[in-house]
């Protein structure tokens, strides 16, 4: 899940898709190697995520679910009240 929130998110210059792959997990972190799809020009770099960012982010994801389950809108997403 982290490694596809990554993917999502994380962009370096103007890289239309970014790779990850888990390198390691030591002290309550996860570290990744991400790479551009441009990996060529822009390189690689490394993005350590902590158990209590992977806890909000897995939360999240549980949250959004569920309020899609009741059909109503998931925490985070705005509502255009007129």
């Amino acid at each position: 899940m982290v490694r596809a929130h990554l993917e999502q998110t994380e962009r370096h210059g103007r890289c239309r898709q970014t790779y990850a792959r888990e390198q390691e997990h030591t002290h309550g972190v996860h570290r990744f190697q991400l790479e551009c799809s441009n990996w060529h020009a822009t390189g690689k770099w490394t993005k350590d995520v902590t158990a209590a960012e992977v806890a909000a982010l897995v939360r999240a994801f549980v949250d959004a679910a569920l309020a899609a389950q009741e059909g109503r809108p998931s925490p985070g997403t705005a509502t255009g009240a007129g």
